[in-house]
């Protein structure tokens, strides 16, 4: 394989890491959120070592970009050590479709984008759930379903200046848990 890929000019495993090594801090900062009790130093050991793990399985030849490749297989592997070390252990297997923290796609060449996109969306998705869930349907009708505040006051029983309020009450709820994080 290593003959194939000096053959081919293909990256070597070492210039790979070394390309992506700003890597290792998303994948850190995103198992922190899954593993809190785990220091962010030791996080970012097992990522470091996801991301070498990652680099050795690379094949170059299957056509996915090392940026795709290694954004879910350094942390699967990082994952991985970390149950060999004794620090996880798994968790019983739930019914229903997956909705794991790995279920995304990292575009290449603009990975970093897309990691910043993926973590406004976690952001986002965490202050909504510290709302209430008459706050949470307002800001769906209005955001997702692009009512009007008219609509949603009928929905609501309140006048729309009400719901015009209340929104704006929700809003700054959402920007002081912000600047609380």
């Amino acid at each position: 394989m290593v003959v194939l890929q000096q053959e081919q000019n293909w990256p070597q495993p070492e210039q790979l890491a070394s390309d992506h090594v700003e890597m290792v801090s998303y994948i850190a900062s995103r198992l922190h959120r899954w593993y809190e009790w785990v220091a962010m130093d030791d996080l970012e050991s097992y990522a470091y070592l996801g991301l070498a793990m990652a680099t050795r399985k690379f094949q170059a030849d299957r056509g996915v970009p090392f940026a795709n490749f290694a954004a879910h297989k350094a942390m699967y592997l990082a994952i991985d050590e970390m149950r060999k070390a004794g620090i996880l252990k798994r968790r019983s297997a739930r019914p229903g479709p997956s909705t794991g923290m790995l279920d995304f796609e990292v575009p290449d060449p603009a990975w970093r984008q897309a990691f910043a996109n993926i973590e406004r969306k976690d952001m986002c998705k965490l202050l909504l759930g510290r709302l209430k869930d008459c706050d949470r349907k307002l800001l769906r009708m209005y955001y997702a379903d692009q009512k009007p505040f008219a609509e949603i006051g009928a929905a609501f029983g309140l006048s729309e200046s009400g719901v015009r309020q209340r929104h704006n009450t929700v809003m700054d709820r959402l920007r002081r848990m912000v600047r609380l994080m």
